[in-house]
């Protein structure tokens, strides 16, 4: 079987397709208000379930529970009470 010798095409659209996710990239930051938008929301969720983990183990301290750590379904109970 005969070698292709595609191989200069090939290399141009491996040039365009990063030429355009670049493009994509610098329009997101020149665009976008918060480009870490979704890091932000992770490290307030993460920053919430500390608090009411928290919570959780001063409440099962103070009904006379000797809980060292809060049992797992605590704090998800208190994230849909509150």
């Amino acid at each position: 079987m005969k070698e292709p010798h595609n191989y200069r095409a090939v290399g141009w659209s491996m040039v365009a397709v990063a030429g355009s996710l670049a493009a994509i990239g610098l329009l997101l930051l020149a665009l976008h208000d918060d480009p870490f938008f979704s890091d932000n929301m992770m490290n307030e969720k993460t920053k919430q379930f500390e608090e009411m983990k928290s919570k959780t183990a001063e409440i099962g301290n103070s009904t006379g529970d000797k809980l060292s750590e809060p049992k797992p379904g605590m704090a998800i109970l208190f994230v849909y009470l509150k």
